[in-house]
């Protein structure tokens, strides 16, 4: 037993080494390939960036990691004439953590902000790499799986923004919520929600998966309600956005969010980034189906449909451009292929049953049509009951 959980730590270890490197060579590929013109037609749209810049500041100038290098050259929230508008500024203000970070690591010096970034963006992708790697080492599956983190993120790392870190904190949520750590959840879910409050569609998938199982029991639905919180942190967060900007984040949410269906259909109509939206939406339809198919009862099947639903509320602005767009969704296909894997693992193995490799290595396998959190006794191979 010492051997096999040595072997699957060291898996997990090496792969969060590889998808470190990994996205390290992506990072350090974009900054060394920039152009002297890379910023023609609509970025920078940050005033600070209308300037000479160095490499990694023309990575920022080129995509959304420019906000996040604005706010943390500003931390008190005292210039937003930089973007043009309080209510564009009090958008991109309402995701504080990762801005937050790097005016940390930049030790308040401008100059270091980009690189800050950067190295921020890198540590992202091994910690969501880990995370993803528990989640589906909790369901049987290989961890190695996890490359498919820095892949599937590859906007992220290509432009030094938030969404990776976000999606290992939303990870590090759910594990800690199935390991009945609900205090560290709900701290770690709360700061996936200030990093990007696209996570409080995983909370609620969370929240309802959650209330499903608990058949209307008190101590089921008291426990439930901690899911509050998250939502708490977040809406005390706007309030003080819009006391020092005078505006609220929410005034800038046109052409972003919309009626369910209309920004896709816009988009389709448009005619721009019509192989785009199908096949981001494709590609999610697929995995969410597929997810409910073989796994309907994982919690992060609950959240994936979440993502789907939220989906269709993004505007033409977010479907319009492939940036936006796959960003929003990368919890929803990352944790969707989780529990696809999980569900297809779990088949796998009651098809065959137990054998000697299989009974310690995947003693928390979770079957496509039972409670993953539930942990189950030891398989032995003596024992036909515990075949599945």
């Amino acid at each position: 037993m010492v051997a096999v959980i040595g072997r699957a730590s060291r898996s997990v270890a090496l792969v969060v080494v590889a998808a470190t490197l990994l996205g390290a060579a992506i990072v350090g590929a974009r900054v060394l390939t920039r152009s002297e013109s890379c910023c023609r037609g609509q970025h920078p749209y940050i005033s600070l960036y209308n300037r000479p810049l160095s490499r990694v500041d023309r990575v920022l100038a080129e995509g959304d990691g420019q906000a996040f290098g604005a706010i943390a050259q500003d931390p008190l929230l005292d210039r937003p004439q930089v973007i043009g508008s309080r209510a564009e500024y009090a958008y991109r203000a309402q995701r504080p953590l990762w801005a937050y970070l790097a005016w940390a690591g930049s030790l308040g010096q401008a100059g270091l902000t980009g690189w800050v970034l950067a190295v921020l963006t890198v540590l992202s992708c091994g910690a969501a790499s880990m995370l993803f790697g528990l989640l589906l080492r909790q369901r049987g599956v290989s961890v190695w799986w996890s490359l498919l983190v820095p892949v599937i993120g590859l906007q992220v790392l290509t432009e030094f923004t938030s969404e990776l870190a976000a999606v290992a904190l939303l990870c590090a949520g759910i594990l800690l919520w199935s390991r009945e750590r609900r205090g560290a959840a709900v701290v770690m879910l709360s700061l996936a929600a200030l990093t990007r409050e696209s996570m409080l569609v995983g909370v609620v998938g969370l929240g309802v998966w959650e209330l499903h199982r608990s058949a209307g029991t008190g101590p089921r639905l008291r426990r439930a309600s901690l899911l509050a919180w998250p939502f708490g942190v977040y809406g005390a967060w706007i309030a003080i956005l819009t006391i020092r900007l005078g505006v609220s984040p929410f005034a800038r949410s046109g052409g972003r969010l919309g009626l369910p269906g209309a920004g896709l259909v816009a988009t389709l109509a448009g005619g721009s980034s019509v192989a785009t939206a199908v096949s981001v939406a494709s590609l999610g339809v697929g995995v969410v189906v597929a997810a409910i198919a073989v796994a309907r009862r994982d919690v992060l099947t609950w959240v994936s449909v979440g993502f789907l639903i939220f989906a269709t509320t993004l505007g033409q602005e977010v479907w319009g451009t492939q940036s936006g767009i796959t960003r929003s969704l990368l919890p929803l296909y990352l944790l969707g292929a989780a529990a696809v894997l999980g569900g297809l693992r779990a088949r796998q193995l009651s098809r065959i049953g137990p054998t000697s490799t299989t009974l310690t290595a995947h003693k928390r396998h979770v079957q496509p049509d039972s409670d993953p959190w539930v942990e189950r006794e030891p398989v032995t191979a003596g024992n036909p009951a515990s075949r599945h």
